[in-house]
């Protein structure tokens, strides 16, 4: 979907330093001033924007930014601008946090490289006090230029973990019926949520203290997530999914052992209870369908893999098949594969993957079904810029700009750095 803004400003000799963002949640899009390289026009414009950073406590945080000028030749002035640059403009790099300049708070702990780059030494989080976490921006003026701001960036500090692995003790299953061993990770005491980027997290899984299968990693501890499917083999009675649960199809005699979860993520690693799963005979009586797992909603990102959890116990065993709407998904294709004989993956999504998903767990008695809604998150993209241009004083000038995404991109405009505010000089139509 497609957003458009104009922007009005009146009474204007020059329109310069003006810059438009588009922001998707909270994210945004930026490189440069978008000057037109035709015009007598500078272009200034960043080399290098901080990136979204996961640190821990204690560490050092390095956050880059680099910009340069682009001046005009004197062949590609127009006749209202013959001069040519006989100079080298300064670039003056700065810095803000959550909006506020940081130029004040600069102390022991923070300083800015002679490169621009911003440094934090000895990163502090606390339950109530995480002063380096949230929104870092640069900012890169030239004296009679102007200045242009940067994507802003998310840091957040791992904390550490707490595993709460349930059923604890022990877990009863018949022979070859269905087992899942959840893994859910809590948050340290000291730790409460943190903005994106989130801090990801590694589950392994032991089975008599000897690693099981190969790790699994994910973003976050949701039953539907998105990781890289590398760690996955498709065709296996026994899997780590991606929200850390361990699932066992078809449970044999020699699955008969204690399990234990392991998770990680930057801040360190949690060992989890050990639990033991104990094989009862089949007694071949109907047991009815019940869900172990059930889909939930997934909002991954265009381009990434996506695993949508789903399981369930009973007698006689469930077979499954999955539908995107009303239409059965064929799910032996490079799109579509089960993990564990139940679980949908989905390769490299794309924005028409969103929709409604059922996953049918069926025997010969009766079935049970379960859905969810997938939305495909599409980062922001502008569809027009806005162009310098010289005007005439006292005259109305108008600036286009556009984007497109999934949900639909907010757009707004920046002048030297600072929020435009719509008023009687600026209109924002």
């Amino acid at each position: 979907m497609a957003r458009g803004l104009r922007l009005l400003v009146l009474c204007c000799v020059l329109v310069g330093g003006v810059r438009a963002h588009a922001e998707e949640d909270s994210s945004s899009s930026s490189s440069s001033s978008s000057w037109d390289s035709s015009g007598p026009f500078a272009d200034l414009r960043f080399s290098h924007e901080p990136q979204d950073t996961v640190t821990t406590r204690g560490a050092v945080l390095r956050l880059d930014c680099q910009a340069h000028v682009d001046l005009p030749s004197s062949s590609s002035s127009s006749s209202t601008s013959s001069a040519s640059y006989s100079y080298s403009p300064v670039v003056v790099i700065s810095w803000r946090k959550d909006g506020v300049p940081l130029a004040g708070l600069v102390d022991d702990r923070r300083h800015q490289l002679a490169n621009g780059s911003l440094v934090v030494r000895d990163v502090v989080h606390a339950r109530h006090h995480r002063p380096d976490e949230g929104g870092y921006q640069c900012l890169a003026s030239v004296e009679g230029l102007g200045t242009i701001a940067s994507r802003t960036a998310r840091v957040a500090v791992a904390g550490p973990l707490r595993l709460s692995l349930a059923p604890l003790g022990s877990v009863s299953v018949h022979l070859g019926d269905s087992a899942l061993l959840l893994c859910d990770v809590l948050p340290g005491d000291d730790s409460t949520p943190v903005p994106l980027p989130a801090p990801a997290l590694v589950y392994r899984w032991q089975r008599n203290h000897q690693d099981l299968v190969p790790a699994s990693s994910s973003a976050s501890s949701s039953s539907s997530s998105s990781s890289s499917s590398s760690s996955w083999a498709p065709g296996s009675r026994v899997v780590v999914l991606p929200s850390g649960a361990l699932q066992l199809s078809g449970v044999q005699p020699s699955d008969s052992a204690t399990y234990r979860c392991l998770a990680h993520n930057a801040a360190g690693g949690r060992t989890g209870t050990d639990v033991e799963l104990r094989l009862l005979p089949e007694p071949g009586a109907p047991r009815a369908l019940r869900f172990l797992q059930r889909p939930t909603r997934a909002s991954p990102l265009l381009g990434s893999d996506l695993v949508l959890e789903c399981s369930a116990s009973g007698y006689p065993p469930a077979h499954y098949l999955w539908r995107r709407g009303d239409e059965v998904i064929t799910s032996s294709s490079k799109k579509y594969s089960l993990l564990g004989g139940s679980n949908l993956l989905i390769s490299s999504v794309s924005n028409d993957d969103s929709g409604s998903y059922t996953c049918v767990a069926a025997n010969k008695n009766h079935n049970v079904s379960a859905s969810c809604e997938l939305s495909v998150l599409v980062p922001p993209q502008f569809l027009s810029y806005p162009s310098s241009r010289v005007s005439l004083e006292s005259s109305d000038v108008e600036l286009e700009c556009s984007a497109t995404g999934t949900p639909p991109p907010t757009v707004h405009w920046l002048k030297n750095g600072e929020r435009v505010i719509p008023s009687d000089y600026f209109q924002i139509v």
